[in-house]
């Protein structure tokens, strides 16, 4: 092992973790502007979890697409540092926007920011303050982006300009692959989604934004790797969104069945609001997305 290459590198790494540190900082600093109607600090001391949970995709969303950027071939310690913070403030603006896709159509008329500051009255009697539910979608929706940013900022080949404009390019292709997916699954499941939702179901919340996040890793795999040109990355996007797709469908009924063999998804959403069974049930999809995205 040669002691000094180790020693350097351990301080470049230094530096990309203080990078990263910056932007989770950048995030949170701009959610507060958003926000400022309400203190988000106080409602997470207070125990707000849909506030956490919300403020939680953000976190990890900037950590998974950073990673992304920070792949590929070396241009130098110093043109990579400045390249990874061209690419987090991109980043940072796109999360910010797929947050309007998320609020205007994925769950259509619902105010994420008044539903999760919200007073809801449990079935127990019990008030609680935050929809859990929208928060955990909106997690959900941030982090499949940010996969979706991951892949097309990982790989070689291209130029600088060519790289931004792939992930703005693919980041848009995404979000509509993602609402187009999210508005299907609404159709073929045999519950209102949005109505559960709304009414403060989090197994509902889980099991939208879940299976949002295994789209996410398949479509972060779709577009990884060296530039080959517009035609054939995006001709290889519309196909392995189309697979993935399929493939998601496809698991989640066979999860069903072998997951909760003496009953259904639709049944532990909607009737027993059962946590614990979507938490399952997402867990071994996204594993399955796992599967798909390497095998790809």
């Amino acid at each position: 092992m040669n002691t000094a290459v180790t020693l350097t590198g351990l301080s470049q790494a230094v530096t990309y973790v203080i990078v990263g540190i910056f932007f989770i900082w950048l995030v949170k600093k701009v959610d507060d502007w958003r926000t400022k109607e309400f203190d988000d600090d106080a409602h997470i001391d207070d125990g707000n979890v849909a506030v956490g949970l919300r403020r939680a995709g953000l976190y990890l969303g900037i950590a998974i697409a950073l990673s992304g950027a920070m792949g590929g071939a070396s241009k130098g310690f110093f043109l990579d540092v400045i390249q990874l913070l061209i690419d987090g403030l991109v980043i940072t603006g796109l999360m910010f926007s797929s947050r309007f896709a998320n609020d205007f159509i994925m769950l259509g008329h619902i105010n994420n920011d008044e539903e999760c500051v919200k007073v809801f009255q449990q079935p127990d009697g019990k008030e609680v303050v935050g929809n859990t539910a929208v928060g955990m979608v909106e997690a959900g929706m941030y982090i499949a982006t940010v996969f979706i940013l991951n892949g097309s900022l990982s790989g070689a080949g291209g130029t600088f300009f060519q790289g931004i404009a792939s992930a703005i390019l693919f980041f848009i292709m995404g979000q509509i692959t993602l609402l187009i997916f999210g508005l299907f699954y609404e159709l073929i499941t045999p519950f209102n989604v949005r109505h559960e939702i709304e009414n403060n179901n989090l197994a509902a919340g889980i099991g939208l934004g879940g299976i949002l996040m295994a789209l996410g890793i398949i479509l972060m795999s779709s577009i990884s790797g060296p530039f080959t040109g517009w035609a054939n990355d995006l001709a290889g996007f519309g196909i392995y969104a189309f697979f993935g797709i399929v493939m998601l469908l496809i698991s989640r009924a066979v999860i069903d069945r072998l997951l909760l063999p003496t009953t259904d998804i639709a049944t532990e959403v909607k009737e027993d609001r059962n946590i614990a069974a979507l938490i399952v049930v997402v867990s071994a999809i996204n594993a399955i997305a796992i599967i798909i995205a390497f095998s790809m």
